[in-house]
């Protein structure tokens, strides 16, 4: 449909006020020292030759759009949309993204981005020299497109489908024996395809608006187990292990969408949807484990795991403006989760309780609420909200909750140059739980996402903009949490944040812009550690400690630039700086009790002083002249500098030790992503 609905552009196309556009082309070098994985993450910037086309005709039957970015190269990207005004809409996409995560990686396994990793001798090669090496990469390729049929008002018809391919390989995690044994990094192979279609129709003709909506997607997964030799046994007849990668899979959903205008300048709107989601699996039926023979076998009640979530979902919201003073919404929502997957009954006779069963997790969810807003004396606005929501989930090892979440929000704008606004909202999370008749880790545990808490939220912004071409604005969001029956693990977390934005224009020749944003973030946890009973409230021992972590995380960022018009219209100049700077930390505290700290460790040394710290510098020049209003030619230069530091990833080494129950085979992903890069570029426009 749309090769034949533009195929009657071709004559129009020749009269050429009814066609305009834009051509360009940008040329790089690059040079970048480090990891050249971290700095193209997300994107595809080498020497060569990036063009841009768009396109745009437009007549009083007709109307089309086309654009086409980086051409070659692995962001690419390709739309165009058009059609007959009034009749219908047709548009088709591509575009690519890659995920580069670090390349170089080593393995002693052949086969790497296969299904099946292996090696000669046993064990392997510890000469991590002798390793191949490898990429961590995935590219997601996307074809999509649409077609809206808009001949039949007040009925209208939309249709769109999307196919995602997703290639590459992955790093994976896999533990030697169960339980424990060493741990082994594995390059995973990726080779995933998902197909969506989506469907609605519908009637819209003031007061009434009304759709129904299907979509149906399926998943696809080439390979559905990744086989490797497991160096954690001797035994080379049964040391082939299995990872399960992720299963087909496939879901729809249903959705009924509905809004209603009445009097007294009210709106009702309602959305009421249902779906479910299926996958099948084959289970395995053995592990590889520490013992003679390398395999221990298990009993299972179904070879194959059937699955599938239901759901529904209700919504419902009154909006009304009775006064000119007064105006309010009233919600519900409702959403329910049943599991109706097998149940798998596992026999393992070398554990205690011999047999495992796999827990299904439904939950129902219904929050109501409304909101007021008056509009006082002075142009002052008051906002205020109250909802309450309660969640029911049938484990016994998550609570049910039941939240209240009230909060206000003051607006002023008594000033024409100025508008400020405060605002606070408080949640009151209430948590039942039954603890299990035999003690154990979960009687003193909270899920922090389910657990009991209090949550204070603060927040106050400026928008100050005192003459025409000066525009300036301050924001400031505080959030404390405190989870009050909490015992082991997250107890607190407190939440700052803090925002400038600026812009100035000096008369027709300066512009000046900068930006500024800092976050903090403070969490408290207390941990236990035991070799017998699970109660925190036992003394210290030799079998028994506990010890506290205050985490905290700092980031800022900041912005400053100017661009400066050294010929108006013709020849401008950008100086532009970008900062930002993590910095993470932990501070322990081990409580002594019968079991002291290693020779050489205090309460000082054992903190952690470098957790997910980076630094990225960014620099740029930029020279832009206008040759006419048709072309113009742009060159720069941008500098970059990544500076990654982490605890974890200090003294990295490919093998740390390869026996034990602290060993590993490492393969390098994620290791050094710091860089330095230097990009000059040159991009020549034309528009038409």
């Amino acid at each position: 449909m749309l090769i034949f609905s533009m195929a009657s552009f071709s004559a129009a196309l020749a009269e050429d006020d009814k066609l305009s556009g834009e051509v360009s082309a940008t040329g790089t070098l690059t040079s970048v020292g480090g990891s050249k994985a971290k700095f193209n993450e997300y994107r595809d910037v080498r020497d060569g030759v990036y063009g841009d086309v768009k396109l745009k005709y437009e007549d009083e039957k007709y109307h089309m759009d086309l654009s086409a970015q980086d051409m070659g190269y692995d962001t690419q990207r390709y739309s165009i949309r058009g059609g007959v005004w009034g009749d219908f809409k047709v548009d088709l996409n591509y575009d690519e993204l890659p995920h580069n995560i670090t390349y170089d990686a080593k393995t002693f396994y052949s086969g790497a981005g296969s299904s099946n990793l292996t090696y000669p001798t046993q064990p392997p090669s510890t000469n991590t020299n002798s390793w191949s090496t490898f990429d961590y990469s995935t590219k997601r390729k996307n074809l999509s497109g649409g077609f809206q049929l808009d001949k039949l008002k007040p009925f209208f018809f939309d249709v769109s489908a999307s196919s995602e391919q997703k290639t590459g390989t992955y790093p994976i995690g896999a533990a030697g024996t169960t339980p424990g044994g060493i741990d082994i990094e594995l390059p995973a192979p990726v080779d995933y395809r998902t197909d969506t279609v989506n469907m609605a129709a519908g009637y819209i003709r003031n007061p009434l608006r009304v759709s129904l909506g299907h979509m149906y997607s399926s998943f696809s997964n080439n390979n559905l187990n990744l086989n490797f030799r497991n160096p954690a046994t001797a035994n080379t007849s049964s040391a082939t292990d299995t990872f399960t990668l992720p299963p087909d899979n496939y879901d729809y959903k249903v959705n009924l969408i509905g809004s209603l205008r009445l009097p007294m300048n009210s709106k009702l709107d309602m959305k009421v949807a249902m779906g479910s989601s299926k996958s099948d699996a084959n289970l395995l039926t053995s592990y590889v484990a520490d013992v003679p023979g390398g395999l221990t076998n298990i009993a299972l009640n179904k070879s194959t795991f059937n699955g599938q979530v239901d759901t529904r979902n209700l919504a419902m919201s009154l909006t009304s403006k009775p006064l000119a003073f007064l105006d309010g919404r009233l919600f519900i929502k409702y959403d329910e989760r049943e599991n109706k997957s097998d149940q798998i009954a596992i026999t393992d006779a070398t554990q205690s309780p011999a047999t495992f069963t796999n827990t299904l997790f439904d939950y129902r969810k219904v929050k109501y609420g409304a909101e007021l807003g008056f509009r006082l004396p002075a142009k002052f606005y008051l906002n205020t909200n109250y909802s309450y929501g309660t969640i029911s989930r049938l484990r016994d090892d998550i609570p049910e909750n039941r939240d209240n979440t009230y909060g206000a929000e003051l607006k002023w704008t008594g000033l024409d140059f100025m508008a400020a606004r405060v605002g606070y909202e408080r949640l009151d999370r209430k948590a039942d739980f039954e603890a299990p008749a035999v003690p154990s880790i979960e009687t003193y545990i909270r899920r922090f996402e389910a657990a009991a808490k209090y949550q204070d939220t603060y927040k106050a912004s400026l928008d100050f903009f005192p003459i025409e071409n000066l525009n300036f604005s301050l924001s400031y969001r505080y959030k404390e949490t405190n989870y009050p029956d909490t015992i082991l693990g997250l107890t607190g977390e407190k939440h700052d944040e803090f925002a400038i934005d600026a812009d100035y224009l000096i008369g027709e020749w300066v512009r000046l812009f900068a930006f500024f944003d800092y976050e903090r973030i403070r969490q408290e946890q207390f941990q236990r550690q035991t070799t017998t009973a699970f109660d925190p409230s036992l003394p210290p021992s030799t079998t028994n400690f506990n010890w506290t972590a205050n985490q905290k995380d700092e980031t800022y960022s900041y912005t400053v630039g100017t661009d400066i018009f050294i010929i108006k219209d013709k020849l401008t100049l950008r100086l532009q700086h970008s900062y930002l700077e993590s910095n993470g930390s932990v501070d322990y505290t081990y409580l002594l009790g019968g079991n002291p700290l290693p020779l050489g460790r205090t309460q000082d040394n054992i903190d952690l002083s470098n957790l997910d710290d980076y630094k990225l510098r960014y620099y740029l020049v930029k020279l832009t002249y206008n040759i006419n209003k048709a072309s113009s030619v742009a060159v720069g230069y941008a500098y970059e500098k990544y500076i990654y530091s982490d605890a974890q990833y200090d003294g990295y080494q490919y093998v740390p030790a390869t026996t034990g129950t602290n060993g590993a085979y490492l393969t390098g992903a994620y290791n050094d992503p710091s860089y330095e890069s230097h990009i000059v570029f040159l991009t020549v426009s034309y528009r038409f």
